[in-house]
């Protein structure tokens, strides 16, 4: 059996200990993590970064704010066989059609059991396009 090939994770979210906690995790099981904080940062590595899967948080700078749409949407003209999973903890019915829309594949709710996760983003990656 062949050596299985690293899969490439970007996380993206304002809470730099969130980001840590997933990078290790990922990491831990053998994928390769890059992570981003802000959204000028999300945009710069999904831009020039091959990633087969992004992790984002709805909101990166504020109560109201909705960067992860923004990274959705740009995710899609960079890179639109990469996979993404918006984590947020202000779901509703409206936000995940409208991530839909965008080409996201998935909205947690946050916070999410890091078992659970890890078993949504094998299934993604395993998933035909």
């Amino acid at each position: 059996m062949p050596p299985r090939v690293p899969r490439n994770l970007l996380i993206i979210d304002d809470e730099t200990v969130l980001c840590w906690v997933l990078g290790r995790f990922f990491s831990s099981a053998g994928y390769e993590v890059d992570s981003a904080t802000d959204l000028d940062e999300a945009l710069e590595r999904v831009k020039h970064g091959r990633y087969d899967l992004v992790i984002s948080d709805l909101r990166l700078s504020g109560t109201q704010s909705e960067e992860g749409l923004i990274i959705a949407e740009r995710l899609r003209e960079a890179s639109p066989d990469t996979r993404m999973v918006l984590l947020t903890a202000f779901a509703t019915p409206d936000l995940g059609t409208r991530a839909q829309a965008l080409g996201v594949d998935l909205v947690l709710s946050k916070p999410q059991p890091l078992p659970d996760l890890a078993e949504h983003v094998s299934q993604l990656l395993e998933a035909p396009r």
